[in-house]
């Protein structure tokens, strides 16, 4: 099994590695909640605000990043996205303006996630298609055992200095271009630069690239799909924190519950995505949702440490079974001259889940209840796995083309 993760590209190898050291480090997200509604004041309405203005510059980020990863290059968008996140954060860290601060949020988000779709295309760009789950798998493994690492460590340091979060977090991003910068070569092919009659062949705008993915009703239906799931998703980083802390928990106690998220990834990403890469991947991206709905639709039944423990381990199961495969297709889906593009738009799934997601979330939570909150997740998490199944058929004979 180790096998097919040892042999993959060594720069896929250490673009794993850098993603470790910056998700370690990578306290501010974790607890950018807590932060704005604590310890500056803001209350939860604004806080939860604050990660849909996350989401919203995250968004923007997500495409831009995979147009300009498919223009002038993967490795030169990663390190704008690290160095330039770093230097955001380290403002960020000094503001106490509510608005500069939510403002700055959004800023952030846009430069430092650049990078994700960038990433993602210089992976597609070294892997060979049967072995992308594995790349992918590795990469978020990566990333996990980072947050399963971060979030005791800062709960720790927010009970001494929030503005260490930052300091920190901004640190680990500079580590990560630094290791970039020195080791990782540009993966982007040239495109030609004159067409078959002699012309000089235009290079495609952002818009033309949009039309030709508007077109695409499978990759749309199926970006519809992981939204849905990704809306449920983000509650667990919003609206689960400030639960949590409303249960009477403390700061330490909630970064003990969610390092049971990235300490199940690691213990079971690899051998998992090893196991089932034989299945086909929507029957896995399926099954994930099917548990990412009741391990947030279980939330709304009990509030014991053990419990809410383990309705964290039943979501972390089908993210665990989702995350990988779910870009792996995309990747398939995608022509490879348009595969950051494709890849950005996908991960705006994400980044519209954070803008949507977070405050409608705080909103409920606030006005009607765990309860009606935590059985919403339920509801929307099942209607996005009927949209998976209504696809499946689609999908499957596009990618079993591209193999």
């Amino acid at each position: 099994m180790l096998r097919d993760y040892i042999q993959l590209p060594l720069p896929v190898r250490i673009l794993c590695l850098g993603s470790l050291i910056n998700r370690a480090g990578s306290f501010v997200l974790v607890f950018l909640a807590i932060y704005a509604s604590e310890q500056l004041g803001f209350g939860v309405p604004f806080a939860t605000a604050c990660i849909g203005v996350l989401g919203l510059g995250s968004m923007a980020g997500s495409f831009f990043g995979g147009h300009l990863a498919d223009k002038v290059g993967r490795r030169g968008v990663m390190l704008l996205a690290l160095f330039g996140g770093a230097a955001i954060l380290l403002f960020l860290s000094t503001v106490t303006n509510r608005w500069l601060f939510m403002v700055s949020v959004g800023i952030f988000a846009l430069v430092a996630d650049l990078y994700r779709p960038a990433a993602a295309a210089m992976i597609g760009d070294l892997v060979a298609i049967d072995r992308r789950p594995h790349a992918f798998a590795l990469m978020y493994i990566s990333i996990n055992l980072g947050f399963a690492i971060a979030p005791p460590i800062g709960g720790l340091l927010a009970g001494y200095s929030f503005e260490c979060l930052f300091w920190i977090d901004a640190a680990s991003m500079i580590v990560y271009g630094l290791i970039i910068a020195l080791t990782i070569e540009e993966t982007r092919r040239r495109q030609p630069s004159v067409d078959q009659e002699g012309s000089r062949a235009p290079h495609e705008s952002w818009v033309g690239a949009l039309r030709k993915i508007g077109l695409d009703l499978p990759f749309l239906l199926f970006c519809v799909s992981t939204l849905l799931i990704a809306l449920v998703f983000v509650q667990g980083l919003s609206t689960l924190p400030i639960y949590i802390r409303q249960l009477g928990y403390s700061n330490l106690q909630f970064g003990l519950l969610m390092s049971v998220n990235g300490l199940l990834i690691v213990v079971l990403q690899l051998p998992l995505t090893h196991w089932l890469s034989r299945f086909n991947a929507m029957t896995i991206v399926l099954i994930g949702g099917v548990l990412i709905s009741i391990g947030f639709g279980l939330t709304a039944t009990g509030s014991g440490l053990v419990f809410v423990a383990l309705c964290i381990a039943i979501w972390t199961l089908g993210e665990i079974l989702q995350a990988p495969f779910n870009q792996a297709i995309v990747t398939d889906m995608a022509p490879e001259e348009l595969r950051g593009s494709y890849l950005g738009v996908f991960t705006m799934c994400y980044a519209s889940a954070l803008t949507i997601g977070a405050p409608i979330g705080g909103a409920v939570l606030s006005r009607f209840g765990p309860t009606t909150l935590w059985t919403g997740t339920f509801g929307v998490a099942m209607f996005a796995v009927a949209v998976y199944a209504a696809i499946y058929a689609s999908v499957t004979r596009r990618v079993a083309r591209v193999g």
